[in-house]
């Protein structure tokens, strides 16, 4: 979660003292919550403020998706955190990010892994015969 957005969900708290049942999201100008379709609305506005075109609560969602895998974050992590399988990321989100591709090709081809790992062990193994 960003942080920013974190201080003000703190702020909201402190202020409202919410049970764990109340709704978290209030439209400011009823003070209830949000309906479905209103929240559906809020989104298009959003976006369209935003400058941003076809926005829709899923695109948000497929931007935080893919911003967080371009970011380095775990593949397994960002399938918890949008809740999908780590399967469906790889076919959904990882072909918009081609820094994925790169670092792959990038640990490939750097020599750590196994290899070094076995050869590491070799070698430490000679320098204990060594010292005996």
């Amino acid at each position: 979660m960003h942080t920013e957005l974190s201080f003000a969900l703190e702020a909201e708290a402190q202020q409202r003292c919410p049970s764990p049942t109340d709704a978290v999201l209030l439209n400011p100008k009823t003070e209830k919550p949000f309906t479905r379709p209103r929240l559906y609305y809020h989104m298009l506005a959003l976006g369209q403020r935003a400058g941003v075109a076809d926005a829709h609560p899923h695109r948000f969602r497929d931007t935080f998706c893919v911003d967080l895998l371009a970011r380095g974050v775990n593949p397994y992590n960002v399938a918890r955190l949008m809740g999908i399988t780590v399967e469906m990321l790889e076919k959904h989100y990882a072909p918009f990010v081609p820094e994925l591709r790169d670092r792959v090709r990038t640990a490939l081809e750097s020599g750590h892994g196994l290899e070094s790992i076995q050869s590491a062990a070799r070698t430490t193994t000679r320098e204990q015969g060594k010292i005996q």
